[in-house]
This record gives C-alpha cells, structure tokens and sequence, in this order.
C-alpha cells in the first residue's frame, strides 16, 4: 500500500489540492442532502438494493419542503412523520405515546425525554421540527389565498462527461452509435401552496438522446406533469391527476415509495408510506400516469383508488409461422435510455393499464388494509423459457390483492401482509417491533414467498428484488447501553425453494450485520461496522450447467467512518472501507475518502469537497459510496479498479430568488488505460463529470 500512494502523488493530485485549497475558504450552508442521516439511509438502501438506477428526487423534494417548513410536534400526524423518512416505526410509537401522555411539547429540549430518541439522532431530526406558538390555524382550502400563499421553484440543470465516448465517435459514414450528443438537460418547475396544492412539471434529456431532432421533435425525451391538492373536502383527502407513485401495505403486491429493507437502521423494517405521491423524478419506469384519489368516508375509513394508462418501453418479437403474424413483447426496458437506433425501437412500444384501490380501517390500536391491482398490456407478455422463469407471468392481464395489518399494544407493535395472485400463488410477511426498556429494541420479520406467486410492482422486505421463491426470517436489535454509545446488529436467514438467475438448484444464504457508534453531542460522531454475506451462485467453470448445485461465496465489509465538527463552521469526515469477496478465488478491496464541509450561516457562497483514494480488484470486491451533490440530484458511484477520485460542489445564493450550484467530478485509474464499456467506453485514464444548475424562487 506504501508503495501504491506513492504512485498516486503524482501531478493530477497536485492539481487537485490547488483546486481544493483555491476554494476552501468559501462558506458553506448544509441542504438536506448533507445531513449525515439521510445520507447514511440512502447509501444503506443502496448497497442492499444494488439499485444504482433508483431516483431519489422525490424523497430530496420532500424532505426539502420540511427542512424549510418544519413540522410541528404538537400537532404533527404519523403519516407526516414516516414522511420523513429518518424516523424509524418504533421511534414514531415512541413519540405519539409520550405526547398522548404527558401532553403537549413546551420545548424541542423535550424530544431528549422520549424513549430511543438519543442525542445524534435528535440532532439530524431537529432541523425538520419546531414548535409552533399560538393557536394551531385549522386549515380550509381558501382559493383566494391559493396565488398570495404560493412558492414557485424553478430548476434548470445541465451535466456531462468530458472525456469523448465510443457512442459519440464518427464512421466513416460520419454517423456515431448515439443518436444526439453528449449533454444532459433537466427542467424542472414547481408551485406549491402550503401542504395543500402542488403543481410540477419535470423534462429531462438523458445524454446521446436527440434534443428537438429526429424522435424527440417537441424537445426533451421525457415529460412529467401533476397536479395533487390535499384535504379538499371533508370526505377528500387528495386528488392527484397526471403522473404519481402508489404504495400499499408492505409492498407484496404495489410499493413505489422508499424504505423497508436490510440496513444499518435495523429498526427500519416496516413500510408505511402514503397511498398516493405525486411523481417528481426522472426514472421513467417507476410510476403512474392517470388519476387518484383518496376519500374519508368515515373517521376510520378510508378509500384510495386509482386508474393510469401510459405507455411502456419494451421488446416485441412477432411470430409469423403460419402467417398468423402473432405479437409478444418478451421483456419491459427499464434504462429509460433512447440513444442508439436499438433503443430508440423499444420507446413506447407497449400501454400499460392499471386500475388499485386500497379500502383502510382504521382504530386506535388497529388497521387494517384491503388491497387490489389489475395490470393490463395491449400487447401479450411471453417469457423466455429459462427453468428459472417457469413461474413468471406471462399473458395480458395480471389481478393481485392483498390483506395488511398493523396492532400496537403499548411497546409492541404487530405488522404484515398476505397477498394472492390469479394463479393462486402467495406471499406472506410478519413483523413484529419491540421496545424491551429505553435502552433496548428488537425487531423480527418472517416471511414466506411462494416460486408460484407474480407480481409486476412489488417492492417488499427480501433478500431478492421480488417477493418471490423466498423463505426467511430476520432478527435485528438496537442497543444503547451508554448514553454516547449505540449498538446496532441484524441477522438474516433465507432459502430460495426453487431455481433463480445464475442459480440451478434450491439455494441458501444469511446475511450478518453489526454496527457501533460513539456519538460526542455536537462534536463527534464515530462508527465501525462489519458486515458478513453468504450466498450461493452457479459454478463458474461448470459445462452442463444442470448438473451442478450453486456454490457459496462471501462477502465481506468493513468500516470505520468519522465526522468531527471542528467548531461551529468546519466539519471533517473521514471513512476508511475494506472489502473481501470469495468464491473459486479471493479478490479484496479498499476505500478511503477526506471530506472537508465548511457550514457558517447566512453566507451566500458555500463549498464541499472529497478526495479519495481506492484499490479494488474485480467488480465483485465493489464498493459504494454516498457523494455530497447538487439540490436534488444524487451520486452513490461503485468503485472497482485502482486510482483516485476528487469532488467538489460550489453553491452560491446570488439573491433570495436565485441560486447557481456547480460541481466537479473526477476519477483517475493508475491500473487502467481504458474505462467502461459498449458506447460508454473511454480511451484513457480519466473520467471527468461537470454539471450546473440554476434555481429560480418566486
């Protein structure tokens, strides 16, 4: 290792600190993007999930409206509060319990009195909280207030890669792969009034996508459009019209939303989001595109249903064997990436009709949920004939529906879903979270997913993508035997029944996980984590590949990670990772990073930066890290090879109403003269991202 730094101190890091030390100076205001908090769920869901595609614009957006309208804690629901998404189930019990009991908050210092509120977590969930004085105004939808109380966000953004890429390289015919050239461009506007009344309208250009040419003449490649008021009539909770997002139970047949699922928060296990969202992002797969709403028919029950009609990427294959000329698609395209002649043919190809409603009791200790969604397709969905996929749908028409519950019962609470598909395949999961004392909670979650069951738009607590073919049961525990020491440790065990991707026979796994914290108030915030999978995958030199039962391989992670507030302005984080996978070899990994924050009030020019350093022999020895970025934009990069990496974003507030962020990205391989692959490929060792953008507030 020695040896190796002494390669990397070469001119391009002397370059580098220049620009670091240049800028260093500028004062820094935190968005909510660099709340250690929130930063450290996503990364978690990221590692877990391998869902580098995942678009978190809408839980930035919403957690921004927060950070900039705070809840108030006397009079906040606990809808409002799993809104944000930093409070875990048991914490929210906590916190309704202790207000039902004593009354209402006189303080914010009052949030130390609540049972597994500790003082780090206060101090990340405080920004988002406050206490209103006065009487608390009941809200009436008022058209005539509905232009003086409303906020406008404008957002346009421009990114690219500087280095030129295969898929922009000129034949001999001066046509390149890429249909357009290599700029991204995203517009974004919003006008909200209150909690009640939101408008948006996104459009976004991917790069190599064609810009006012050839298959995007009306300019961008993707339109988003909603419209969503809330607490319109006393028997009308919302009504969304456009594009939005659906969530139901805990995702056995429907969730769109974020959460629930295997991280450092090992309380997080239960999902509990709203019925409807309205869509904000630019993934162009995750969502639905019609109407919405949910009715109050009496003070416990409650009735969402929706319709949407949108069209879907896809491939078809036709079948002209005896000139029946019979139409298939075999498979939906998620990339959302129109920039080749290939995928430019799959844009569309397809309509999707869904119609879901959901019907919930509720009382004061339960609730009770009756879920239902039917999916259509103009077009037959064949599968291939891998073994693998002997269950998977295949038709025109898929109905689902599922029962969910939750029980409280003083420090316990009881939740999960039974979901059936039309072929009569199932998918169960039970949980279960427990406060044993303040110092100590548990959390278990069995679940019990058939090979028979299908499903489209399932997101729920499993080892795999889908609720299917799974058997398993997890155990996590939270510990704080000090008052600046947390221990958090999970366990999960799985089998798989039937055969899966890359799998040939039943396979099984566990998964270990513990985690602790020492937290300074105010001052420090350190934390080691290691993390232990196995698994199990086909051989890698197998030839007949039916003959061989899937093998084990390990993973394992190790962290130490510190953020150090030097005083009231600087910040230090530093983060030392350690990677080790095996199968029929062992390839190893390591990862270090220095970030410098520098966070003074009310300056309007800001600045964070990292530099880091990484070694990592193969793909699968991988590891991910969460990179500070623009308002709204997220980078959570893997890193594999040998070389370095320095970031740095620039915000400045040139008045109250406009705002300009830049941001510099940079990564050097010393091991590797060519980077990527396909029409992503780059001749060299440098790949350089910039981008900019502007926010315009009215």
């Amino acid at each position: 290792m020695v040896v190796y730094f002494q390669k990397v101190l070469n001119v391009k890091i002397i370059v580098h600190l220049f620009v670091f030390c240049t800028v260093i100076p500028c004062a820094f205001s935190q968005n909510v993007q660099e709340n250690p908090l929130v930063s450290a769920i996503i990364e978690d869901f990221l590692e877990n999930s391998d869902s580098e595609n995942f678009d978190f614009n809408t839980v930035f957006e919403n957690l921004s409206y927060y950070y900039n309208h705070p809840l108030d804690i006397n009079s906040a629901t606990e809808q409002e509060l799993r809104d944000l998404i930093i409070i875990s189930e048991s914490q929210i019990n906590a916190f309704i319990d202790h207000r039902n009991k004593f009354g209402k908050f006189l303080s914010i210092y009052e949030l130390q009195t609540i049972d597994s509120w500790n003082i780090n977590f206060i101090r990340n969930i405080v920004p988002f909280l406050t206490i209103k004085k006065g009487f608390d105004e009941l809200y009436k939808f008022d058209w005539n207030q509905f232009y003086k109380s409303g906020e406008s966000d404008l957002f346009l953004k421009t990114k690219r890669v500087l280095q030129k890429r295969k898929g922009y390289v000129r034949n001999e015919d001066g046509v390149s792969p890429y249909i357009g050239d290599p700029n991204s461009f995203y517009l974004r506007y919003r006008y909200q009034a209150g909690n009640y009344f939101r408008l948006g309208i996104t459009a976004e250009k991917d790069p190599g996508e064609p810009f006012f040419k050839d298959i995007n003449k009306y300019g961008f490649d993707f339109y988003s459009f909603f419209i969503h008021g809330t607490k319109l009539h006393s028997n009308i909770n919302s009504v969304t019209l456009g594009d939005f997002t659906v969530s139901m139970g805990q995702g056995l047949i429907l969730h769109n939303d974020f959460g629930g699922r295997k991280s450092s928060f090992v309380m997080n296990i239960k999902k509990g989001n709203r019925f409807i969202r309205p869509y904000s992002s630019v993934n162009e797969v995750n969502y639905f595109r019609g109407a919405a709403t949910e009715l109050q028919w009496t003070d416990k029950l409650k009735l969402g249903v929706f319709v949407s009609y949108k069209p879907v990427n896809a491939r078809l294959d036709s079948d002209t064997l005896d000139n029946t000329d019979f139409e298939r698609f075999t498979s939906i395209v998620e990339s959302g990436l129109h920039r080749t002649l290939s995928e430019k043919l799959v844009k569309n190809l397809v309509r999707q009709y869904n119609v879901g409603s959901s019907l919930k009791f509720e009382n004061k200790n339960l609730r009770l949920g009756l879920n239902y969604l039917y999916t259509e397709f103009n077009v037959t969905f064949q599968k291939d004939e891998e073994l693998y996929r002997k269950y998977i749908f295949s038709g025109d028409y898929l109905h689902n529906g599922s029962i969910d519950y939750q029980y409280q019962r003083r420090n316990v609470t009881f939740f999960g879903e039974g979901a059936m598909s039309q072929n009569g395949g199932t998918a169960f999961t039970n949980g279960l979270l427990i406060s044993l004392d303040r110092k100590i909670d548990m959390s278990l979650l069995y679940r019990h997913f058939s090979p028979q069951y299908q499903v489209l738009n399932a997101n729920a607590f499993a080892d795999g993508t889908l609720p299917i073919n799974e058997k398993g049961l997890y155990m996590g525990i939270e510990m704080r035997p000090f008052s600046k020491v947390v221990v958090s440790t999970y366990a999960d065990f799985w089998k798989n029944p039937w055969v899966s991707y890359r799998r040939n026979g039943p396979a099984k796994g566990f998964d270990y996980f513990v985690k602790i914290s020492y937290i300074l108030k105010r001052k420090l915030d350190f934390y080691v984590q290691y993390r232990f999978i196995n698994k199990q995958l086909n051989q890698s030199s197998e030839t007949e590949v039916y003959l061989y039962a899937p093998v084990d391989y390990t993973v394992q992670r190790f962290r130490l990670h510190l953020n150090y507030k030097i005083n009231k302005v600087w910040e230090w984080r530093s983060r030392i990772e350690f990677s080790n996978y095996k199968k029929e070899s062992l390839s190893k990994g390591v990862l270090m990073y220095q970030d410098i924050l520098y966070k003074p009030i009310a300056k309007k020019l800001s600045f964070s930066a990292r530099y880091c350093i990484f070694d990592i022999e193969s793909f699968d020895a991988r590891i991910y890290t969460y990179e500070n970025d623009i308002l709204f934009e997220f980078f959570i990069p893997f890193f594999q090879h040998r070389g370095t990496r320095f970031y740095t974003n620039i915000r400045y507030r040139i008045n109250n109403f406009l705002t300009w962020e830049f941001r510099y990205g940079n990564t050097f391989y010393t091991d590797n003269n060519l980077i990527g692959s396909g029409n992503e490929f780059i001749e060299g060792r440098n790949r350089t991202e910039l981008k900019t953008q502007i926010k315009l507030s009215f």
